[in-house]
């Protein structure tokens, strides 16, 4: 085969690899993960202290089942930094304190949205 065969086929290779990553990334999280923390936020400014605890562990565990999809594009730092916004908003809830929960929600929500870019911000 030619040089350019290869290249273009290696190119394609990448390029569907890349895409497939970001599809089935976005499918599995966005609704379990995502949506989620916005739900949390709404029960937290309602001060519904037992509705912040269930979903928040249900993202825990959705974390936890899919968190190898993600380790592929994201910085060790900030990954550690989400499991951690992730368990002070359990305790935030326990200890019914809202300024620790909604500040922990808020800051999970942006680590999200920077997770699911093509390109993460540092």
């Amino acid at each position: 085969m030619k040089n350019s065969t290869v290249s273009i086929i290696l190119v394609t290779a990448i390029l569907v690899i890349f895409v497939g990553y970001f599809s089935i990334l976005n499918l599995n999280f966005e609704n379990e993960i995502g949506e989620n923390l916005k739900l949390a936020e709404n029960y937290t400014m309602k001060e519904d202290w037992n509705k912040v605890l269930e979903i928040s562990t249900a993202i825990k565990e959705s974390w936890n089942n899919e968190k190898h999809f993600i380790m592929f594009n994201f910085a060790e730092t900030e990954f550690s930094t989400f499991e951690n916004h992730l368990n002070h908003i359990i305790g935030g809830a326990n200890a019914k304190q809202l300024d620790i929960t909604l500040s922990n929600i808020l800051a999970a929500e942006d680590i999200w949205k920077n997770m699911n870019r093509v390109v993460p911000e540092p």
